[in-house]
């Protein structure tokens, strides 16, 4: 057996894999949903002044659920803006819930920034996944816009999809410009920002047949 079936062998047994925990935690959280009904009623038989823990617990265990299900986007979508919103969510959460002082929230805050930082620079696709996903940073990673694209772009030609744009430059004499276009495999990849002579946001389109 060739590395590259090999290769590929594992990737789809990995695939499967997540779709089984997808499954899984699919049915934990519509088992969790059952607790919601049961925090209500205990919210309505505490007195206002002690409703406040319940409530409490009641939203930790919302935001719980919400996790769980955009971990399973996350599983099934393999995409960058997936991984960002777990992230947010869950940062959210622990803000909402667990932050006791001035402190945690402002490490809370500073978390959230953090994650709309790497959003902004490394990820350009909007967090819906609807409007403009084609487009990516140059410094976004081969395997990744292969994935999110379904594209085949050779891995070997460069780590970024803004190296593979150099690269194919290089090897062809052309000038890069912004709305220049380079095809490489099945992938159109089109510059449409560059910053000082650095590209930095390229489209990805599949070839048409």
């Amino acid at each position: 057996m060739k590395k590259g079936q090999l290769k590929s062998r594992i990737m789809k047994l990995a695939l499967y894999l997540e779709l089984i925990l997808a499954f899984f935690i699919t049915i934990a959280v519509i088992i969790g949903m059952t607790d919601l009904a049961k925090y209500v009623v205990l919210i309505l038989r505490h007195n206002p002044k002690e409703t406040y823990d319940v409530f409490q617990n009641f939203l930790g265990h919302v935001l719980l659920l919400v996790i769980g299900i955009e971990l399973v986007a996350m599983l099934v979508m393999h995409t960058p803006s997936s991984v960002i919103e777990v992230l947010l969510y869950a940062v959210a959460r622990h803000m909402l819930i667990y932050s006791k002082g001035t402190y945690d929230f402002i490490f809370g805050i500073a978390s959230i920034a953090g994650i709309f930082a790497i959003r902004k620079f490394l990820f350009v696709s909007s967090l819906s996944g609807s409007e403009g996903s084609n487009v990516f940073s140059a410094a976004v990673t081969i395997p990744e816009v292969n994935s999110i694209m379904g594209v085949n772009i050779p891995e070997s030609i460069a780590s970024t999809i803004g190296g593979v744009v150099s690269h194919i430059s290089k090897e062809s004499c052309r000038q890069i410009y912004e709305g220049a276009l380079f095809c490489v495999s099945d992938a159109e990849i089109k510059v449409l920002k560059i910053r000082d002579g650095v590209i930095e946001q390229v489209a990805v389109t599949e070839c048409a047949d």
